[in-house]
């Protein structure tokens, strides 16, 4: 991995992709929804999309699905 410096705005979403990539690399998802399964047949999303959302805000900086709208809203 390469660093380079730069003058732009750093904002809590810097890295998230890296991340998401080393976990997805890591079959973290595939596993997640080998263990839980298939959920229901109306459902749009599977287990890991669920735990991926949640783990993706976390690493962002925030602590709850609200955080999204009231404190993150403006770098969004």
């Amino acid at each position: 991995m390469k660093i380079t410096y730069s003058s732009d705005t750093i904002n809590s979403f810097g890295g998230i992709n890296f991340a998401d990539k080393i976990i997805r690399e890591a079959s973290i998802y595939d596993t997640i929804d080998q263990t839980l399964g298939i959920r229901g047949v109306k459902a749009q999303y599977s287990y890991s999309d669920l735990f991926r959302s949640y783990l993706m805000l976390v690493l962002c900086g925030g602590e709850c699905a609200e955080d999204i709208t009231e404190h993150l809203r403006s770098e969004l």
